[in-house]
């Protein structure tokens, strides 16, 4: 045979080995969030991971954190609530930069307000331990939460005392007897027990 040089083959038509890779853009993926310019002042909306929808304006941008600060405009005249949101797991984001408001600078912190919000947040946070019984039963605890919400109510060891009147003691705090002077507290409670029972089924 007269070998054919490989010059006068005929040649085949190349074949790549190589995937062909398709690239699908996930609206929350990191190219996606890098495109989109949270510009402080721009309106934005989106929808969270839960389905619900947001928008605002853009107060600030985390790129470490994707997190997102959204502004909208408060209940008290001139004031704003901040909402974050990680845009990593949103969808939809829309930044509309065409119109772009000052943020302007934060404003001073009101120390007095801040200590007085702290001083009521506190005393909430000690009457509600305080309401929470110490070495008590799952069903002494679920009647003093049901006689809580009408009555007020304190704890004495293991006994619920209602109104500085009347206590109701277990194991089966079933039973209402007054140990106060006022008339009718005693019936009065044993009505509202009585209710409450009734209601949680036991």
């Amino acid at each position: 045979r007269t070998p054919v040089s490989t010059s006068q083959r005929p040649r085949q038509a190349s074949v790549s080995r190589r995937r062909t890779h398709c690239s699908i853009v996930h609206p929350t993926s990191d190219l996606t969030r890098t495109m989109v310019d949270y510009n402080p002042g721009a309106s934005v909306t989106g929808t969270l991971a839960t389905g619900g929808k947001f928008q605002g304006e853009i107060f600030a941008y985390d790129a470490s954190t994707s997190m997102l600060a959204v502004r909208t405009p408060g209940e008290i005249s001139n004031s704003y609530d901040l909402k974050l949101i990680n845009v990593a797991d949103a969808k939809d984001v829309k930044v509309d930069t065409s119109k772009v408001n000052a943020i302007g600078k934060l404003p001073d912190i009101d120390d007095p307000r801040r200590e007085r919000r702290f001083a009521n947040a506190l005393k909430h946070a000690r009457v509600a331990a305080d309401n929470i019984g110490e070495n008590v039963s799952a069903l002494a605890q679920d009647v003093f939460d049901a006689l809580a919400r009408t009555l007020p109510c304190r704890w004495d060891a293991d006994v619920i005392v209602v109104m500085d009147e009347v206590k109701v003691s277990g194991p089966t705090y079933d039973a209402a007897k007054g140990c106060g002077s006022t008339p009718g507290a005693e019936e009065r409670v044993q009505k509202v027990l009585e209710h409450e029972r009734a209601k949680l089924g036991i």
